[in-house]
């Protein structure tokens, strides 16, 4: 049997202490208190320290320490003594809203809604204010996506438009105002509504209380909350480099703050994100960079000089102008950093670039290298196995091979000059857009930068369907004497548009 006098004792201390946990006040250093542990165990003991993870405790029966997380306690008692110590959890349900997003030419994203279109610009509601952005410096559709409210809207804009929307007129109207409150970190008005609920005994009377406190507490660290929502917003809009030194200022700025551990995770989610977003930049900047020094050199090289500078300095070139860009998104960027995201890359399709039909340009050997012979010996012998080729044919089919032979032999037989003059003359005239291309598919196959397909892709040519050569008709008075009769009514002559090799040569790379 239990003495009364020991069992009215314990139910007073655990009175008074019930009544000091649904208070605003934390336990006073030293003071002892009652654990309620979530499996139905109770010890008694004083706090030692605490933190947003977890608490150390003193056992009062045996002095015994150990360290707690709070999700060991009781669910009520959890809330209570998180709430008297300033631990506020961040991560609750912000009011989120459908906003537009348009992105630069310079690739500067604003997000926003979009409240007016006029002929030269677009005027976008965001962060509080209406920003004009120019139609011709837009790189592109908007597209939807979801941000927290406050990231458009100020919170007193937000709480007028809710206001207006669903005015409250009783305790259940003024509960749901003051949880949207919340949502929007609003907590002046938040315990403004919900004291206003509390009117009415009868609504939600274990609820609202707890609620007053929450927001009051919360309250108390809104220069706080709102000083890490500009974090948020700042890592949002890709200022990386600003919300970093935010998130890291936090602790000198608040130096007895309960949030410096959520302001030491704002920093690693700041640097995920960063780098996240600079490798992105870093494999789509690659190819366009590498696509724009082709084509510049293409307008302003001739042949020889252009091959030159893609076979070295545009490796260089091109680093340097992938590090100048991602370094808009932080200067702390280095080409390490960006040779190292690039190696990393994920490759997952297929780029590709064409020689063109300056494919002739490579020599045959070039233009051809990578091609399965033994595939195309065996097209061959199937073509014959299922074709009946007459005598003609066949005897035409050598004296091209054969003449393609002395075209090679001749070819080789020029000099270096000539040679030459054949190629620039051929650049000269050649496209811009083609140079460009050609230029990057040298690059490409050269530089070692990127990774090829197993094979080239090798096209007819569409003038002589890949044979290399012409078969041009004589006839009238062109006609030799000695042709009459024989059936012999045309000559051979090389494809002026491949210049004998047959081919256009394609690169498949990523």
């Amino acid at each position: 049997m239990k003495n009364p006098i020991t069992a009215g004792l314990t139910a007073l201390v655990v009175c008074a202490f019930a009544a000091s946990a649904t208070s605003q006040e934390p336990p006073a250093p030293g003071s002892v208190i009652l654990l309620q542990l979530r499996d139905g165990r109770v010890q008694w003991g004083t706090l030692q320290s605490h933190d947003p993870e977890g608490f150390v405790f003193s056992r009062l029966d045996n002095g015994g320490v150990a360290r707690l997380s709070w999700g060991m306690l009781d669910p009520v008692q959890e809330h209570e003594l998180e709430l008297q110590l300033g631990y506020v959890d961040l991560t609750g349900d912000e009011y989120m809203i459908d906003a537009d997003q348009l992105v630069t030419t310079g690739g500067t994203p604003f997000t926003g809604v979009i409240v007016d279109r006029t002929a030269d610009a677009i005027l976008m509601k965001t962060l509080g204010s209406t920003v004009t952005i120019r139609k011709d410096q837009i790189g592109g559709a908007s597209t939807t996506v979801r941000v927290p409210a406050r990231d458009v809207y100020t919170k007193q804009e937000l709480y007028d438009q809710q206001m207006l929307a669903e005015p409250p007129n009783d305790a259940a109207g003024h509960y749901a105002m003051g949880q949207f409150c919340e949502r929007i970190f609003d907590f002046a008005h938040a315990v403004e509504h919900y004291k206003l609920a509390a009117a009415d005994p009868k609504f939600r009377p274990s609820e609202v209380p707890n609620a007053i406190a929450r927001a009051t507490e919360k309250g108390k660290s809104q220069d706080q909350l709102d000083y890490l929502s500009d974090v948020d917003s700042d890592m949002r809009q890709k200022k990386f480099d600003k919300a970093l030194a935010r998130a890291d200022a936090f602790q000198s700025k608040f130096p007895t703050s309960a949030l410096i551990a959520e302001a030491k995770k704002k920093h690693d989610q700041i640097i995920k994100a960063r780098d996240r977003e600079i490798a992105t930049q870093v494999a789509r900047q690659w190819l366009s960079r590498s696509e724009k020094l082709a084509h510049k050199a293409a307008l302003t090289m001739t042949f020889d000089q252009a091959v030159a500078y893609v076979e070295e300095p545009m490796k260089q070139e091109l680093l340097d102008a992938v590090l100048k860009d991602v370094q808009q998104i932080s200067k702390d960027v280095t080409a390490d950093m960006v040779k190292q995201m690039w190696a990393a890359r994920k490759k997952v399709r297929y780029n590709r670039a064409s020689y063109g039909l300056g494919t002739w340009l490579l020599g045959k050997d070039g233009a051809l290298k990578g091609m399965d012979d033994e595939k195309e010996k065996k097209d061959k012998e199937k073509a014959k196995q299922d074709t009946e080729i007459s005598k003609e044919r066949a005897d035409f089919q050598k004296k091209v091979e054969q003449f393609l032979k002395n075209q090679e032999m001749t070819r080789k037989a020029q000099s270096k000059d000539e040679q030459k003059e054949d190629r620039e003359g051929f650049w000269k005239d050649y496209g811009a857009l083609s140079k460009g291309q050609w230029l990057l598919a040298y690059f490409v196959e050269n530089s070692g930068l990127f990774e090829l397909a197993k094979h080239p892709i090798l096209d007819n040519c569409s003038d002589c369907g890949g044979r290399g050569t012409r078969e041009i008709a004589v006839v009238g008075s062109n006609v030799a004497k000695s042709m009459v009769g024989k059936g012999q009514t045309g000559t051979t002559a090389e494809c002026p548009v491949c210049h004998g090799i047959g081919r256009v040569r394609r690169i498949s790379f990523r």
